[in-house]
């Protein structure tokens, strides 16, 4: 069976899916977080560009990429990019911005801001749209979150995004690599959940400075925690892992997933309960054609000192 990897859904913010499309017969296949993925890559159709998403009231949805477009870098070409134009979504609170017709009716919806924290103890500010609030969320890979205010659209809330991370010194982003890093090291998620709430509180008085200042926004009397699920404690749990050596560009690989904490799977390469487990970024698979088989990751040298 050949597929091509379209994602990870975190559409049940517990329960999250590869999703994949079969390359002959488009149906669709599942994998969740503890499937076994045996398979190798087609290298020679690199990443293929995933297409586009109508957002407005009346688009049917996703469209394919009309062209087969190979991408270097992100999910889509130029081309699709384009046509969605949800990255202008990202300069919907600068005066004058052009925003692109499909997003508009994505930036009317009622929208909330929140502060995450990670394994490596970073912390970022993200928002979320009322429909995706826990989704948005969970697909980041977070320990621990507080949505902290609100908004009656998606430019208020982008307004104060920025004015937050610029006030706070937060990121908006926390690099994979870096979450893939800590969870290496051993883990504290009361620590980190402690560190998270003690930030939040200090702010409160500077945050309802700032939000008071920007139409339609309302600052969160008491902040509104979200847990991870029980798959991304599994992750978390498990730590300290072994970073997975190999690259999903190619080869075979065997996975027996344990958990998924966004897009970061914790994993053995052998069925063995003893074995080693590994933590590696499945999103490196998406857009990527697969076949699946009884396939076997390549050997893997362990230090003794790790165990």
């Amino acid at each position: 069976m050949t597929l091509l990897v379209r994602g990870i859904d975190w559409s049940n913010p517990t329960a999250p899916r590869i999703r994949c499309v079969d390359d002959t017969t488009s149906a669709t296949t599942f994998f969740t977080h503890d499937s076994v993925l045996r398979f190798s890559v087609d290298e020679t159709k690199g990443r293929r560009c995933l297409g586009w998403r109508d957002l407005t009231a009346e688009g049917p949805g996703h469209s394919p990429c009309d062209r087969g477009a190979t991408v270097t870098a992100g999910r889509q070409c130029d081309r699709c990019r384009n046509r969605e134009g949800f990255t202008t979504v990202h300069q919907a609170h600068v005066s004058g911005a052009h925003i692109h017709p499909n997003v508009r009716t994505y930036l009317a919806q009622p929208q909330w801001l929140y502060v995450d924290v990670f394994a490596g103890g970073q912390m970022k500010v993200g928002t979320a749209s009322e429909f995706r609030k826990h989704p948005r969320v969970a697909e980041q890979g977070a320990v621990c979150a507080l949505f902290v205010a609100r908004s009656t659209d998606g430019y208020s809330i982008r307004a104060l995004e920025a004015r937050v991370s610029e006030h706070f010194h937060l990121s908006q982003a926390i690099r994979t690599s870096r979450k893939i890093e800590a969870l290496t090291g051993p883990l504290d998620r009361e620590k980190l959940r402690k560190s998270l709430h003690h930030f939040v509180s200090s702010i409160k008085d500077e945050l309802n400075d700032i939000g008071s200042d920007i139409d339609g926004i309302e600052i969160l009397e008491a902040p509104e925690e979200w847990t991870a699920p029980a798959c991304a404690d599994m992750v978390f749990d498990a730590a300290p892992l072994i970073a997975y050596p190999h690259t999903f560009e190619s080869g075979e690989h065997s996975l027996y997933l344990e958990g998924l904490a966004g897009s970061i799977a914790s994993l053995r390469i052998d069925p063995d309960s003893e074995s080693p487990r590994f933590v590696a970024d499945v999103s490196g698979l998406v857009g990527r054609t697969i076949t699946v088989g009884e396939f076997e990751s390549p050997g893997v040298a362990i230090q003794e000192s790790l165990f």
